[in-house]
């Protein structure tokens, strides 16, 4: 539904240019919700305003379903209301001299997305009918709360029934409790409209929650692309493991038969066959895999003396911070017994990531991530 092929964008600032994005490749398929994640700077939110048309960029090619929307060789460049997207900004962009109905009907009425005068109600009604705002149509802008804002927002991009809604970071304006709410609904709202979503956010849990398919960007590039449990469980490299969770990191370097020496010890590691004897490596360890464990069992693979220094209550789990000789760990135990001193840490070897170290490295390697 969504191909972007070789996607550049360069932007011109006082300390030379910048490519926001720098030959980036896309495939959304349709009836697909599909998350673009990153930290600022990534180059999300400018594919999507590509996409959109509210960027053109300097190279590449755009196509929305079978249409090409743009083309830098073609010189091809489909204006946004012409693209047939429904979008959804940060700050909702509410009319807030308008009534909700107004809100809603505006784009019915004007433009090309323009449809008979006598459907606008009925459209209207129907869009507010999907996002739960019945009976709020005379309801003034400015006396929506902002979850209502931020329906009444989905409902005039839904109305126009677009082939893709485009949505950049529609929720972060809420508090935690309704964000949770709004995603929640949003989610089932999409796939019984069945429209494809190319949808923005820098939170690691929304995307989780929210995608088909997400893709990790940093730097104006896709560095991976694949489902929440494929990028949590096999991230392919060291910052898509940072950026989609908290990560233990432990340097080390292989010596062969899958065993690396690291500051805690000896630890043996799956998937390192391709690396050779001598290699530097970073070793990524999920809080929730590493075992904290009595001293009184036995020892076992990949088990090391540890000093509890901290532990905090978290609801459905307890966080630990764990000195194993003096790289830090911290630890998520499911278990609400408390553990406190001396502790035997054991890390599963089939749990432990393996990346050669360099680089293209996480920005706090040195130290463990939270």
């Amino acid at each position: 539904m969504i191909t972007v092929e070789q996607a550049v964008r360069v932007f011109k600032t006082q300390d030379g240019e910048v490519a926001a994005l720098d030959g980036v490749d896309l495939q959304v398929e349709k009836g697909e919700f599909f998350v673009l994640l990153g930290p600022s700077g990534s180059g999300k939110t400018t594919l999507l305003r590509c996409v959109a048309g509210l960027e053109t960029p300097d190279a590449g090619e755009i196509h929305l379903g079978s249409r090409l929307v743009f083309s830098a060789k073609q010189r091809i460049v489909v204006p946004p209301e012409q693209r047939r997207i429904g979008m959804v900004f940060q700050s909702y962009a509410i009319w807030p001299h308008m009534t909700v109905f107004e809100n809603i009907a505006l784009p019915l009425m004007e433009g090309k997305m323009k449809i008979p005068k006598a459907a606008v109600k009925d459209r209207v009604h129907w869009a507010l009918s999907l996002v739960g705002l019945e009976g709020l149509d005379t309801r003034p802008a400015p006396l929506l709360s902002g979850g209502q804002q931020q329906r009444v927002a989905l409902a005039r991009a839904l109305a126009v029934e677009p082939d893709v809604l485009l949505m950049d970071e529609p929720l972060s304006n809420l508090d935690a409790r309704l964000r949770e709410e709004v995603r929640s609904e949003l989610k089932a709202l999409v796939k019984q409209v069945g429209v494809t979503v190319l949808y923005v956010t820098h939170d690691q849990d929304e995307a989780m929650d929210l995608a088909d398919r997400t893709a990790v960007m940093h730097l104006g590039k896709i560095l991976q692309v694949g489902s929440a449990e494929e990028l949590y469980t096999l991230p392919g490299e060291p910052r898509v493991a940072q950026f989609f969770g908290a990560m233990n990191w432990v340097h080390g370097k292989l010596e062969g038969h899958g065993v690396a020496q690291t500051p805690i010890g000896p630890v043996r590691v799956d998937g390192a066959d391709s690396l050779g004897a001598g290699t530097a490596v970073m070793l990524g360890i999920r809080p929730e895999d590493v075992e904290l464990l009595p001293l009184s069992e036995a020892a076992q693979e990949n088990s090391f003396l540890g000093q509890v220094v901290s532990q905090t209550f978290a609801g459905d789990h307890r966080t630990y911070t764990v000195m194993v000789g003096d790289q830090r760990l911290v630890v998520h135990r499911a278990s609400l017994e408390m553990l406190e001193g001396q502790v035997r840490v054991r890390i599963p070897r089939d749990k432990v990531r393996c990346f050669p170290e360099g680089d293209d490295g996480p920005p706090a390697a040195q130290a463990t991530v939270t």
